[in-house]
């Protein structure tokens, strides 16, 4: 992912200025005096917003480079990391073990800064905030996480970093669905006694949902219309679904991912008040997806195990051809063969 660093800053109210000269003095002036400082303060800003800006790049590069040294050097020698589970280091030392210990294991991420706003609070401090992007594996979500830093400027020094403290996770509705992705097409299974499901699985408007419709027929019993969505669900921190059924079931639980499968343990209740229970492993495969649904339970009474495949069903073939065109093409006679013409 290419790091993005973007900054723009606040300053806060000179209180002191005025403060400073009494009343008397005030109106005896026939107008204010700009400090000597002023008329280079906003060159000075700029530089700030420079200086942390390449700070923001080495830490990025330095984190994507897997280099645990480079990201301890950009801090103060106190410098504090605090985690968004509470877990703190201390120093350079703490700082460049426990990278060296992350960057030495698995399924470490790529990241890239989202700096939103720097805050000059005094000369030689600025406190930063921002988002910082992870990227694991392809098919998985980008996890965001809010920060806030306070950068240090020692007299004659460069910035460092004093404080680095992540927030909360903010990462987008839509990011956290697209490993579901590939469920969005048209599936069909067809299975024994005359059974097909006919489904259709669609992201919504606004990419926060997969939404999806399944027709169900069979020989013995009327069709039936099953309504469903997936989302993400803050209360569990996962993945969840809602299903409703055209009799006036419903039915709702978490997904959670294992390996290449994923699990799907609901619960619900029937048009008839009977409560339902199931677990289901969903693995895709190719163009299809095998789904096994187990620990089935109605009205406290176990049914079967069941497995079926769906099969992506391909678009409808379209004619390179106009329908006028089309039309003509039909009633074309076959050329037949001349002697020499």
């Amino acid at each position: 992912m290419k790091s993005r660093t973007s900054f723009r800053y606040k300053t806060l109210p000179a209180i002191a200025l005025l403060c400073s000269a009494s009343l008397p003095e005030l109106q005896a002036q026939d107008a204010p005096t700009a400090p000597p400082a002023a008329e280079n303060q906003g060159a000075d800003q700029a530089d700030v917003l420079d200086s942390l800006g390449r700070t923001a790049e080495r830490f990025v590069a330095a984190f994507n480079g897997r280099d645990a040294a480079a990201i301890a050097a950009l801090f103060t020698p106190l410098g504090v990391i605090v985690g968004s589970d509470g877990e703190t280091l201390i120093g350079r030392q703490e700082i460049n073990d426990y990278h060296s210990r992350l960057f030495a294991g698995e399924n470490v991420p790529m990241i890239a800064v989202e700096a939103s706003d720097v805050e000059i609070i005094a000369p030689g401090m600025a406190v930063e905030d921002g988002v910082v992007h992870l990227t694991f594996a392809d098919d998985e979500p980008v996890r965001s996480i809010s920060y806030t830093v306070i950068h240090a400027k020692p007299a004659g020094g460069s910035w460092l970093m004093a404080s680095s403290r992540s927030l909360a996770e903010v990462t987008t509705l839509s990011e956290r669905i697209k490993p579901l992705h590939w469920l969005i097409g048209e599936w069909t299974l067809e299975g024994e006694d005359g059974l097909r499901i006919d489904m259709v699985i669609n992201l919504d408007d606004r990419e926060k949902y997969l939404l999806g419709e399944a027709l169900v027929t069979d020989a013995i019993s009327d069709s039936q219309t099953v309504n469903l969505r997936i989302g993400w669900n803050p209360a569990t921190s996962s993945v969840y679904w809602w299903t409703f059924d055209s009799d006036g079931g419903n039915a709702c639980g978490p997904w959670a991912r294992r390996g290449d499968e994923w699990v799907v343990n609901s619960t619900g209740i029937t048009a008839d008040a009977e409560v339902t229970a199931s677990s289901q492993a969903i693995l895709r495969d190719g163009d299809s997806m095998v789904w096994t649904t187990s620990q089935r339970m109605l009205a406290c009474e176990a049914l079967p195990d069941l497995t079926y495949r769906f099969v992506r069903r391909a678009p409808d073939p379209i004619s390179l051809l106009s329908p006028e065109d089309a039309g003509q093409a039909d009633k074309v006679e076959p050329a037949t063969a001349t002697d020499g013409k």
